[in-house]
């Protein structure tokens, strides 16, 4: 067991800073803004001053131009057989960028006159961070709350004991947007909608009275059986294929009745069969 060591890094706006905060409370020591070619030196500093289990994440602007030597660096980093050594690239919408620095009114790093031009420079400075990334994670359409419990999925718990891959199960509503990072998306709109039962309108896919209504929708009694096929078979092929996190989402209209009771169906039928699990309800606030 080497060093465990995280480069995270992405377009400036993604969501750097709240990854490190997270990952932080979790127990790993962090440097931020460090350019990325004294990261050799810093591991070296590192293997001789910590303890071998102190899990270390790194953020990494793209202000470094010197694409020639960066290559040279992560190619010197994937063969170090002294540190387990993974990236976090975040990626984010060029439009949802420009939004958040519209409203934060800080200089892009890069420092062009034009923050489109700043945000294409920048992608072809970290392109050869996003090639070899273990996990990309689209920020566009997620809350800080959102991309918190995605880090909390990929960084919980003991993985050499765990049962792969590690499975993140989202209900989101199609009002909103699709997931830009899941692996699997589920159309839940063709059941039967609890929300034009007045009685159950103000309930959630959570509550037991929503559960019976669906069970007894017949689309749900002929559809159930083959899903979960389906998602046994894919989890199976994914796991095959040495795939570490897979996110599974089910939509609905507003996310809040089949989509939600979908996500919770199959959380429990992928806990029996011992794989690890985590919930994220998108749209029922503070009931996951």
């Amino acid at each position: 067991m080497g060093l465990p060591l995280i480069i995270v890094t992405g377009l400036s706006g993604a969501g750097r800073t709240t990854v490190l905060k997270a990952l932080e409370d979790k127990g790993f020591q962090v440097v931020d803004n460090l350019p990325f070619l004294m990261v050799p030196a810093l591991i070296e500093y590192l293997l001789s001053h910590n303890a071998p289990e102190q899990s270390t994440a790194i953020g990494i602007t793209s202000t470094d131009s010197d694409t020639a030597n960066t290559k040279r660096v992560l190619s010197e980093l994937q063969s170090n057989t002294r540190i387990e050594f993974r990236i976090i690239y975040l990626d984010c919408s060029a439009e949802k960028i420009l939004q958040r620095y519209s409203e934060s009114r800080r200089p892009h790093p890069i420092g062009s006159q034009n923050l489109q031009s700043a945000i294409k420079t920048e992608e072809g400075y970290l392109s050869s961070f996003k090639k070899i990334a273990e996990i990309e994670i689209d920020t566009t359409d997620l809350s800080v709350r959102h991309l918190r419990t995605i880090l909390h999925h990929y960084f919980s718990g003991n993985p050499s004991k765990e049962k792969n891959p590690k499975i993140l199960l989202i209900s989101f509503s199609y009002k909103r947007a699709i997931p830009k990072f899941a692996d699997l998306v589920f159309d839940m709109r063709f059941l039967s909608n609890p929300f034009y039962d007045i009685n159950l309108r103000n309930l959630s896919g959570k509550h037991k009275e929503v559960q019976h209504y669906i069970l007894q929708d017949p689309r749900w009694m002929i559809v159930e059986h083959h899903l979960k096929e389906f998602l046994i078979n894919s989890i199976t092929g994914y796991e095959e294929q040495g795939r570490s996190y897979l996110t599974i989402a089910f939509g609905c209209t507003g996310g809040q009745h089949r989509s939600v009771f979908s996500a919770e169906y199959f959380h429990n039928i992928l806990k029996k069969l011992n794989y690890t699990c985590t919930i994220e309800h998108c749209e029922l606030e503070g009931q996951n």
